[in-house]
């Protein structure tokens, strides 16, 4: 009977070893991403750096917050009749945003996924004549971003990804809209958080 009851708690003993062994598929897993865009602003090509930070849920969404700003400010050199002066106009801009992607497809190497970023934006005016500031202009504006986005597992922990869509101002009546309304090509870098803290 001994040998029995010896028998039996091994039995039970394996069997939960086994089952805690087993990896359990988790739902909500931590994300960050190095976000490149190249966009234009006037015409005039730029260089948007980003960094996103979030959540994933399952294999259907992911969302969270990022920030945002122009890598190269934009120059517009002109000649103001008004003044007789030439006139040099300097725009920088930056960004707080939230995003989420609604994931379409995703397996162990390739991800795609539709994206909308939505982000409060700080762009100033700087204009200079003849080398003197003359005014600094600060405005509030409201960014949304719409695209499409590939990913790829390069090795484990990093990943790669691409993408093209479009910036448009929220705020209509700004007067700011055919500077900044353009389209966005993505390239950026993907930081698998969980392959290194499950090491």
């Amino acid at each position: 009977m001994i040998k029995l009851y010896a028998l039996f708690l091994c039995l039970i003993l394996f069997s939960t070893s086994s089952l805690f062994g087993q990896e359990i598929p988790k739902k909500w897993k931590f994300a960050f991403q190095l976000d490149n865009r190249f966009s234009s602003i006037r015409e005039k090509e730029v260089t948007v750096f980003g960094i996103k930070v979030g959540f994933q849920y399952k294999k259907l969404t992911r969302f969270g917050v990022g920030s945002s700003f122009i890598v190269n400010p934009v120059y517009f050199d002109y000649f103001n009749k008004r003044v007789k002066a030439q006139e040099t106009n300097k725009i920088s801009f930056w960004y707080f945003s939230v995003f989420n992607d609604w994931i379409i497809f995703k397996n162990k190497k390739w991800e795609c996924f539709a994206t909308e970023q939505i982000g409060f934006g700080k762009p100033n005016f700087t204009k200079e004549i003849n080398n003197d500031i003359v005014s600094d202009v600060n405005v509030d504006l409201f960014v949304n971003e719409l695209s499409g986005q590939v990913n790829y597992k390069v090795v484990k922990g990093i990943g790669l990804g691409t993408g093209i869509g479009y910036r448009n101002l929220l705020n209509k009546k700004s007067p700011l809209n055919a500077t900044f309304d353009a389209p966005i090509f993505i390239a950026k870098i993907i930081i698998y958080p969980e392959t290194f803290f499950n090491n």
